[in-house]
């Protein structure tokens, strides 16, 4: 069991950024926004072209999150200048940035980082077994990322870009931008994604196209197990919410391929384990209730409440 713990953590806390980013872009801008895969992947795929060209470890994964950003800023120029549904941009975007991704690795598959120098290495030489280096370094990247997002959004300009994702109206009636804050956001969101992509290359020591997939459902399954654990509208509860549920899900992922579970299937479980939080936060035990009863009553009035509530999004 402290093997699963451990295992949970490290990997939970690689994917720390990336559940940041699902908060940016589901919380904070509340947009449909889907680039977070596509930008984890370029970034991840600039991040690992750079350590085989030689450049420092950082300096690498700096220039990954940038090629996130310009995800995240395609998106965004769609959507606010040629007016694409933000779901269709994003879309278009990840499905772009998948053939990005093998421009940049010069049309290979995957790149071996085996040979190259990688953020974890001064605290292997600390002394520090890798998987605990994992930890503290993504730890203090975490930690940075929490303290930082949590200023910005306590800023004049972070508060009206949460204002903007609250109630779009009413931040355009006090005279906020929220094309411009948006825009920021979005860039935000995309930096963070492809800052998990950078340390998730460096941990495992290659690059391949294929790990980008099903990165929408690892940061939303993050975000839900958060918000299930605390219910809080202030910002850095929030985030810590979030980072707490990432290793949470991470820890079950582990636990569920420990007990046996083919790896193949890992997807359905993720799949499920969404489902049952999601279906156990809306209370979708009360459609085992007698119709009649008081408890069929509220059931009916919930599912009224969510048809009212719920629109198909227009996207042409």
């Amino acid at each position: 069991m402290g093997d699963i713990l451990q295992i949970g953590l490290e990997v939970g806390l690689v994917y720390g950024p990336l559940a940041l980013a699902a908060y940016i872009s589901f919380r904070v801008l509340s947009l449909p926004d889907l680039t977070i895969e596509g930008a984890f992947g370029v970034g991840g795929a600039l991040c690992a072209v750079s350590l085989t060209d030689g450049y420092p470890p950082v300096l690498a994964l700096v220039a990954g999150a940038g090629a996130g950003a310009v995800a995240g800023l395609t998106t965004a120029l769609l959507h606010n200048v040629l007016r694409f549904n933000v779901l269709l941009a994003s879309l278009m975007v990840t499905t772009a940035c998948w053939s990005v991704t093998f421009m940049i690795m010069g049309g290979d598959a995957n790149i071996s980082l085996l040979a190259e120098s990688t953020l974890f290495d001064w605290a292997v030489n600390a002394g520090l077994e890798f998987e605990w280096a994992v930890i503290v370094v993504a730890g203090a990247i975490c930690l940075g990322l929490f303290v930082l997002l949590g200023w910005f959004l306590s800023t004049s300009y972070g508060l009206s870009l949460r204002a903007g994702g609250m109630d779009v109206q009413t931040a355009r009636g006090a005279g906020v931008r929220t094309e411009g804050r948006q825009t920021v956001g979005m860039m935000l969101s995309g930096a963070l994604a492809a800052t998990t992509g950078g340390l998730l290359v460096q941990t495992q020591s290659f690059m391949d196209v294929s790990l980008q997939a099903g990165v929408v459902v690892a940061g939303l399954a993050s975000l839900i197990i958060g918000a299930a654990i605390v219910r809080s509208p202030r910002v850095l509860p929030s985030m810590a919410a979030v980072l707490l549920g990432v290793v949470i899900y991470r820890t079950a992922l582990s636990w569920a391929l420990d007990a046996g579970v083919n790896p193949q299937y890992v997807k359905l479980v993720t799949a499920l384990i969404v489902v049952v939080i999601i279906a156990g936060r809306n209370q979708s035990w009360l459609l085992l209730a007698p119709p009649g009863t008081a408890a069929g009553r509220r059931r009916r009035r919930q599912h009224l409440q969510f048809f009212e509530e719920d629109r198909v999004v227009h996207v042409v």
